[in-house]
């Protein structure tokens, strides 16, 4: 997992509920053909469900087997059981389908990484206070009827939907806020240690690359299959065509290798600079706005570039992306100073997906 499941804030939380159809898609297409029917009733009622918005949501399907009542986890002050360790995983699935899909392939090491992930969440939530735990609460109450509008939203409103939804991912609206309501608990107690002073001290730090966003346009002729200098010549041709006054969205479209912007006519808007190759970052802090430079060679090739617009963010502007950084570092400091000597054992289940040793 790319970041910490006890970093998901459900104060920020965006549910991904459209890359959780994958498996239903999936399965609809199975269901469609017809190799695979057998009478033509079977075909009218598989061509029924995969026409059913429920089937975008199919229930998590655990790649283990556990006893309610088994230990998953011991911990300094408390145990995580297989009921506990369950319906954090079918919470998670239900907030965020694409994570669902990660379960499910999980192996051996995927299931303690889960667990390990959950039981620093419990660790974390048990530091609140009372205020924290009200805050926490009326945050998650807020959220799940954020995230019930969203699937409302893919159900036609229709409320009897949003419960047989949630009935057969075997989940409760009571199991939902209590999970992210223990997320919001750990991130608290987090937070508390993080001061707007030290967040501006970690902005004065920074560049002026990691505090800049622009909307650049650029064509990219590749030297992959290219030989440099012919990369080159046509970079300058379309150099000259773009200063005689040529649309760079057309010739975008037209010319450039770089997949990721060729059908918005070259355009990549309001990036961090930070993110790009040094010659092109260079290129977007120091060109100036609304003039065509000249080829700009990196890995790749030859860019022609259009700074459209550039700005410099300000602390404010900055401060909750800060947050979130020192929020990572924290849980990271937490995990690496004190959850492995608190995790006194792991009783994980074997995942079926791991390969029966020879």
């Amino acid at each position: 997992m790319k970041r910490s499941v006890a970093i998901l804030s459900s104060a920020v939380l965006v549910v991904a509920l459209m890359t959780g159809c994958g498996k239903a898609e999936e399965n609809a297409q199975q269901n469609q053909n017809p190799s695979s029917q057998t009478d033509g009733n079977k075909q009218g009622n598989q061509a029924t469900d995969a026409n059913d918005p429920l089937t975008q949501f199919p229930k998590l399907t655990l790649p283990y087997t556990a006893d309610a009542k088994a230990v998953v986890v011991e911990y300094q002050g408390g145990t995580i059981t297989g009921q506990e360790f369950e319906e954090f995983l079918r919470v998670i699935n239900f907030m965020n389908p694409q994570q669902g899909t990660m379960i499910e392939a999980a192996d051996n090491q995927a299931l303690k990484a889960f667990a390990r992930e959950y039981t620093a969440t419990k660790i974390l939530a048990s530091r609140s206070d009372d205020a924290m735990k009200k805050e926490a609460k009326d945050l998650a109450d807020k959220t799940f009827e954020k995230i019930k509008g969203q699937y409302m939203g893919f159900l036609g409103k229709d409320e009897a939907k949003f419960t047989k939804l949630m009935e057969g991912q075997g989940v409760t609206k009571e199991m939902v806020t209590n999970q992210m309501a223990l997320i919001n608990e750990s991130i608290t107690v987090l937070k508390k240690n993080i001061s707007d002073n030290t967040l501006k001290q970690e902005f004065d730090k920074m560049d002026k690359a990691s505090r800049t966003v622009a909307s650049v346009r650029h064509i990219l002729i590749s030297t992959e299959q290219r030989k440099p200098e012919e990369a080159l010549k046509i970079a300058n041709d379309l150099e000259a065509r773009l200063k005689k006054g040529e649309d760079f969205a057309k010739l975008a479209k037209e010319f450039t290798d770089d997949p990721g912007s060729k059908e918005n006519g070259g355009l990549y808007a309001d990036a961090d600079v930070s993110q790009w190759v040094p010659e092109f970052k260079d290129a977007a802090i120091t060109q100036k706005v609304g003039e065509v430079g000249p080829p700009v060679k990196t890995s790749f090739g030859y860019h022609i570039i259009k700074v459209e617009n550039r700005k410099e963010k300000t602390f404010d502007e900055m401060k909750e992306q800060l947050r979130a950084g020192a929020l990572e570092s924290g849980y990271d400091a937490f995990g690496k100073n004190e959850l492995d000597k608190l995790i006194t054992k792991y009783n994980v289940p074997a995942s079926k997906n791991e390969a029966a040793p020879k």
